[in-house]
């Protein structure tokens, strides 16, 4: 086989070394790409790469991804999964960031708030959080101040829409509240 596909990296990340196939780290992130030594010593060993600002339980975390025993079954904690999403919008791994959201979209312990702001960032459909919009738009309790500074002004948009909608039809059974939801989404 071609010495250059069977080429390892050591980025190093706080005090720990790993040693990562270069494909993985080519392929997925050109930020990544861009940061690894392209030179090695035909003889010396392969230089060292410092990943700053990156805790090694997270790149470990993101690693576990590439060398997964069952490389279609990715069972891990939704903390797992945030920290492989903020290392995948970091060094922009696009597809290591689609399997972040879907695995965290589809965890239980996931707040609607989350939920939206999940589907809001990246580029997931809002029908992926209709539920979430729909329990948002239905509950007693209005927007927080810290959920106000989360969302965009497009979300607050369709969210108080509704929310105002919803409560101008409390008593009248003609239009559901989902409905009144769906609508909204739809709308911007």
């Amino acid at each position: 086989m071609c010495r250059s596909l069977l080429r390892w990296k050591f980025p190093q990340v706080e005090n720990v070394l790993f040693r990562v196939h270069e494909y993985f780290l080519h392929r997925d992130s050109p930020v990544l790409r861009d940061m690894m030594p392209l030179e090695i010593a035909p003889n010396g060993p392969e230089p060292i790469f410092h990943l700053d600002g990156v805790s090694s339980k997270d790149f470990e975390h993101l690693l576990w991804l590439y060398y997964n025993s069952t490389v279609t079954t990715y069972n891990a904690p939704t903390n797992t999964w945030r920290s492989i999403l903020r290392l995948a919008d970091r060094w922009e791994m696009d597809n290591i960031k689609k399997i972040a959201l879907g695995n965290i979209l589809n965890a239980a312990d996931v707040d609607h708030m989350e939920r939206i702001m999940l589907c809001e960032r990246g580029d997931l459909s809002r029908d992926q959080a209709t539920e979430a919009y729909i329990s948002v738009c239905t509950r007693d309790a209005p927007l927080t101040m810290d959920e106000l500074r989360s969302l965009s002004t497009e979300v607050i948009l369709i969210i108080t829409s509704a929310r105002e909608q919803i409560i101008s039809l409390r008593g009248n059974a003609e239009q559901s509240a989902v409905e009144v939801v769906k609508a909204a989404l739809k709308m911007v």
